[in-house]
């Protein structure tokens, strides 16, 4: 059962604690009286289902005015006594959700860089035929998060941030082209590589190719990474999963630019499109149906990330 933590004035802190009492049947509900040096108000720890949390955090911002302060959830694991309340309480936390694939979703100087050097990485293991290099390149690439704050912000109706998702992963695949291209230039430039050593090898077969099978597997990663959402613990390992259908054919761009090879580029072009369409359209439709099933609110458009 996740721990809510509360900042509110101390005139809000009666109603604050009636909500989480009466509705959200929370448990251990305790008022430090004061406690808050930055607000200078109280500060309210309870124990509530997960089920609970998305309806008491929308309920706070709706009724508390703009008075409460601050609202933080952070996991918690009872030992003693076991809390029958909590079994099989699996509920996707949506508040949560929302303010975490937004966060690192983003577009960032951080995300550019590793998402060019794992282009970087990607396009050696081309060269190179080396598949350990692409997969490690994948584990790297942060393009998880941006594509699946496009879906969510799709299924929130939320159009500027969908939009601004949507620029992200321009900024971001553009990033990855064009990094392992200035990459596979300058190593033939100063000679580590031949103009022979950068033609395309057996490995581009999948990348440079869309088929039939291209789709299905970038659907399946698709639902696989909506549904991840839901499963903090999974969120990486899927990424990574997500990543074979888009940081390979983005790299795959790159060498082929350097290589002079256009009908490579193109392939490779056409892959990476085929490929996030497919995510986009499968991570959409998953997370609109998860939407729908038991434990997500119905007005699950107001949550909204806060700005930074």
């Amino acid at each position: 059962m996740p721990l809510l933590r509360i900042v509110c004035p101390t005139d809000r802190t009666s109603v604050v604690v009636e909500l989480l009492l009466d509705l959200a049947s929370a448990t251990e509900v305790t008022v430090i009286e004061g406690a808050s040096r930055s607000y200078g108000g109280d500060v309210v720890v309870a124990d509530v289902p997960r089920s609970a949390i998305d309806e008491v955090v929308l309920l706070l911002r709706e009724t508390g005015g703009g008075q409460v302060h601050h609202v933080a959830i952070q996991p918690s694991e009872r030992l003693f006594p076991e809390d029958e309340l909590d079994a099989g309480d699996d509920a996707v936390i949506w508040a949560q959700v929302v303010q975490d694939v937004h966060e690192e979703g983003r577009l960032s100087w951080i995300n550019l860089l590793l998402i060019v050097m794992a282009s970087g990485i990607a396009a050696i293991g081309i060269i190179q035929d080396q598949l350990l290099l692409i997969v490690g390149a994948m584990a790297l690439s942060p393009d998880y998060f941006p594509i699946v704050d496009l879906c969510l912000s799709l299924v929130r109706r939320a159009w500027r941030r969908a939009g601004e998702g949507l620029l992200t992963l321009v900024a971001c695949f553009g990033a990855a082209v064009v990094g392992a291209w200035l990459l596979v230039e300058g190593l033939s430039t100063v000679g580590v590589i031949t103009p022979d050593a950068v033609v395309p090898r057996s490995l581009t077969l999948f990348i440079s190719n869309p088929d039939g099978l291209s789709v299905v597997v970038a659907l399946l990663a698709g639902v696989a990474g909506a549904l991840a959402l839901t499963l903090p613990d999974a969120r990486g390992l899927v990424g990574v999963f997500v990543s074979i259908t888009t940081i390979p054919a983005a790299a795959n761009i790159g060498v082929a630019i350097a290589s002079r090879d256009p009908d490579e580029a193109l392939g490779a072009a056409l892959m990476l499109l085929v490929n996030v369409t497919a995510l986009i359209v499968a991570g959409t439709v998953t997370l609109g149906v998860r939407s729908r099933i038991g434990d997500v609110p119905a007005n699950l458009r107001k949550m909204r990330p806060h700005n930074h």
